[in-house]
């Protein structure tokens, strides 16, 4: 049984930003749930996701806070995204994952199509860290399709891993 309300929450934020939103707004009451309905306090985790919510859409509104609410919801599918891409890198080096090209090819096509979703958003600063997490998580992708170039996180996990500096050969 969940801790958090999905319904309730979702009605709530659907009158605030409107039934316009309603599939990120989804997406993003079932991600905050994912993550606080685990924890001992669910109630605290979500003000706080509410709260940083709230940070990145004040003083907007209309179609700016949609476009916010849109950028939110992109930077928490690319973070999701890139843990896994890390992850499957992790598995590669470490021997643990030997043939990880079906799940990176899926990872680098989820990575595609969220670039094409952030292209498709209206320029803003808030987009940059996003670019550079989906970066990361194409070469990391790439990585377990290819074993060729990988992500600088990916490449400092293999040189910590080692002792030794990591080989891009």
């Amino acid at each position: 049984m969940s801790g958090i309300d999905r319904q309730a929450l979702l009605a709530e934020l659907e009158s605030e930003y409107g039934a316009g939103a309603r599939d990120e707004l989804r997406w993003l009451v079932e991600d905050w749930a994912r993550e606080a309905d685990p924890t001992p306090n669910p109630d605290a985790v979500l003000r706080f996701q509410r709260e940083d919510l709230e940070a990145r859409t004040a003083g907007r509104d209309g179609d700016a806070k949609l476009d916010a609410l849109r950028t939110h919801v992109l930077a928490r599918r690319v973070d999701r995204l890139s843990a896994r891409t890390f992850a499957l890198g992790k598995e590669i080096l470490s021997g643990g994952e030997p043939d990880g090209r079906a799940r990176g090819e899926a990872l680098r096509q989820e990575a595609d199509t969220l670039a094409g979703e952030l292209k498709r958003l209206p320029p803003s600063p808030d987009q940059e860290p996003i670019r550079r997490a989906l970066n990361d998580a194409v070469m990391e992708a790439l990585f377990a399709i290819e074993r060729k170039a990988m992500s600088p996180r990916l490449a400092r996990e293999q040189g910590a891993g080692s002792g030794a500096p990591p080989d891009l050969r």
